[in-house]
Formats: C-alpha cells, sequence, structure tokens
C-alpha cells in the first residue's frame, strides 16, 4: 500500500488542526483582556454565565446557518456521560474555581498558576490517553510553557494555599475536559459545543440570579455576550476540531499561545507598556509554535480492527487506507462514488499495517515504545 496518498492527507489534517487551534487561542486570548476592561459590571459567576450565553447563541445561529452541511456524525447516547463530564468540569468546576481563587491571589500569580491547564492536559493525554510526543514535540512544549511563565514573570508573590489549590483545581478540570473532548471530537464539534454552552450557561445564570445577582446594564451585558459568542462559542468549536486532528497534547500547547495574543491587545489597544521579558516570551512561544508545524513523527505501525463513526472523505484518486471501506447498507452510498465527497456514518477499520506522518488522534492512539 502506497503511502503518498496518506501523507498528504495526514499533512493536511494536521495544518487544519494548527490553524484552528491558534485561531482558537486567538478568540480566547482576546476574550480575557476585553472581560477586564467590563469586569465591574457584575459578579465573576454572573460574567461567567453571561459568556457562556453568549457562546450559546452564536452557537446555535452557526447551527441554523451551517450545522445541516456538515456532514458530521451526532452524538449518541454512549457520548452523555462524558459530554455531561467535560460541562460539568470544565463549564462549571473550573470557572468556579478560579472566582473563588482569584479572591485570594494577585493578577500575577493566578496567572502563572493558570499556566497549569497546559501541564494538566498533556500529563492526562500522555500517561493515561496513550498520547504521543516526539523529542521536537517535547521541546516545543518547554519552550511555549517557559513562554508562558515570562509572560506572567514567573512570579508568586501574594499568594495564598487555599488560592493556590483553587487554582489548581480549576486547571485540573480543564486538564481533564480538555481530555475528554479529544474523546468526542470525532462527533460534530458544533454540536457538542453548542451543548457544552446551554448546560455551562443555564445552571451558573439561575444561580447567579437565585443568590440575588442582578444583570449588568445593556451595553455591558451586550459586550459580554459579544466577547462570549467569539472568546467561548467560536473558540471552543474551533477548539475540538483542533483536539480531533492534533490530541489533546499538541492542543493544549497551541492554545497556550492565548496569552501571547491577549498581550498583543493589551499592547495595540490598551497601551500597556512592553518589556523585555515579553520580548523573549514572544520569541520562546513563536520557537516552540515554529517546531511544532515542523514536527514530522512517522513510523511503521499497525491499527487493529475499530469501528466507530465520524466524518471522513473518500477520494478515489487520492484513496485515504484509513477509509478504503465499501457503502453497502441503506442510506451510506451517498455522494459520486467518481468524485470525492464527505460523509459521515459507522463503519469499521480492518486491520492494517503502513508508515506515515500522524498524530494521536481517533486513529493513532498505539505503543511508541522507544521510538523517537
Amino acid at each position: 500500500m502506497g503511502s503518498a496518498p496518506s501523507n498528504r492527507i495526514s499533512a493536511g489534517s494536521q495544518r487544519q488542526g494548527l490553524v484552528a487551534g491558534l485561531l482558537a487561542a486567538g478568540f480566547f486570548g482576546l476574550s480575557a483582556p476585553l472581560v477586564s476592561v467590563i469586569s465591574a459590571a457584575g459578579s465573576p459567576l454572573m460574567l461567567a454565565a453571561l459568556l457562556y450565553a453568549g457562546a450559546a447563541i452564536a452557537l446555535l445561529v452557526a447551527r441554523g446557518i451551517v450545522g445541516q452541511r456538515q456532514e458530521e456524525s451526532p452524538v449518541q447516547r454512549r457520548d452523555l456521560p462524558p459530554l455531561l463530564g467535560l460541562t460539568v468540569l470544565g463549564g462549571m468546576v473550573g470557572p468556579i474555581c478560579l472566582v473563588q481563587g482569584l479572591t485570594l491571589l494577585s493578577a500575577g500569580s493566578a496567572s502563572l498558576l493558570l499556566n497549569l491547564e497546559t501541564v494538566f492536559t498533556l500529563l492526562i493525554a500522555v500517561l493515561v490517553g496513550r498520547e504521543h510526543l516526539s523529542r521536537r514535540g517535547l521541546i516545543a512544549a518547554v519552550l511555549i510553557l517557559s513562554g508562558a511563565v515570562l509572560l506572567t514573570e514567573g512570579s508568586l508573590h501574594g499568594a495564598t494555599l487555599r488560592g493556590s489549590l483553587l487554582i489548581a483545581g480549576a486547571c485540573l478540570a480543564w486538564g481533564i475536559d480538555n481530555n475528554l473532548s479529544q474523546r468526542l471530537s470525532l462527533r460534530d464539534p458544533l454540536q457538542i459545543a453548542l451543548l457544552k454552552a446551554i448546560g455551562a450557561s443555564g445552571p451558573m445564570l439561575l444561580l447567579a440570579l437565585a443568590a440575588g445577582q442582578r444583570l449588568p446594564a445593556w451595553p455591558a451585558l451586550l459586550g459580554l455576550l459579544l466577547i462570549g459568542a467569539l472568546g467561548y462559542g467560536v473558540s471552543i468549536w474551533l477548539d475540538l476540531l483542533a483536539l480531533r486532528h492534533l490530541g489533546a497534547a499538541r492542543e493544549a500547547l497551541v492554545f497556550s499561545t492565548a496569552p501571547f495574543v491577549g498581550l498583543l491587545f493589551s499592547l495595540l489597544v490598551l497601551g500597556e507598556a512592553f518589556t523585555s521579558a515579553m520580548a523573549m516570551a514572544a520569541a520562546a512561544m513563536a520557537l516552540g509554535v515554529g517546531l511544532l508545524l515542523r514536527e514530522d513523527h512517522g513510523h511503521w505501525h499497525r491499527h487493529e480492527v475499530l469501528r466507530h463513526a465520524h466524518r471522513h472523505r473518500h477520494d478515489p484518486a487520492n484513496a485515504d487506507p484509513h477509509h478504503s471501506h465499501g457503502h453497502s447498507g441503506v442510506g451510506q452510498a451517498v455522494g459520486d462514488a467518481q468524485q470525492p465527497y464527505w460523509h459521515a456514518h459507522e463503519h469499521d477499520h480492518d486491520p492494517i499495517e503502513h508508515e506515515h506522518p500522524h498524530v494521536s488522534d481517533g486513529h493513532h492512539r498505539h505503543g511508541h515504545g522507544d521510538r523517537p
């Protein structure tokens, strides 16, 4: 079986994941300084609820526009436990721990501790999820995390034990959320993001209102909904696409560039001062992302029998060996058999052995032993 078609398919998929991840990080990174401008408009719980409400509204609109044209595999009953887990942990436990922790820590120490999200995501992905990072990927991780620490000036001055534990708890919740999301990333990412946004915003908003908290004034309310639409809704959607194509470990590294985007906005729009630490952080992060872009992990590997459902493509002129199955079932023979087309259905993967560049996506969760 030739390796050239799968090489091109794999490289294209990884590029899509990197672009989606960087855009997700960009939207989320912009949200932090924007929220800081209107943070006095309400309680942290109310602000978080409105941000996720804005995300839900944006994703509902997107669902109405493109949802029926994506040919994605919808959420199934067996997906409900991990979906509930990522909604509760990532959408509720994480923000609540963050809100409580921020009241006990300085902004600098909180920002530094928030880098633990990447660390937890990486550890869970590699140790539990059997994902693989090459030597180049590990070097990229060190560079990007070093840049994140430099951005926050590496200071824990004024930190308290309880506040630090709360921030660490938030990061652990988000680390688990990221890995659960990666397991569901073969499902419709727009549907997953929408269910998460609704599941998180509704309970938090009800809790805030039950506690006697009021909605902010209209200008701030609309601003929060708009920030949530892009910084949370669109960002979550794109991040799920990055998780699909890159795996949780690499997605975490790409997404950890979000503080740098927020920094650029703060410098260019809010007029904050530029420091040498920021310059070194930018150089380290840029070098780390560059290494990820040039990463080329590939070796001879075996695919065991696998059955699952997700969006995939058949192209007779450039066949993907992972999806060479037939379509004898009713409703599966869609598209022109002589033309490439995207569709989704449950299908079987026969065992195959081949070599091509790959990452720890839904088709490549195998052991690596001593391979580089």
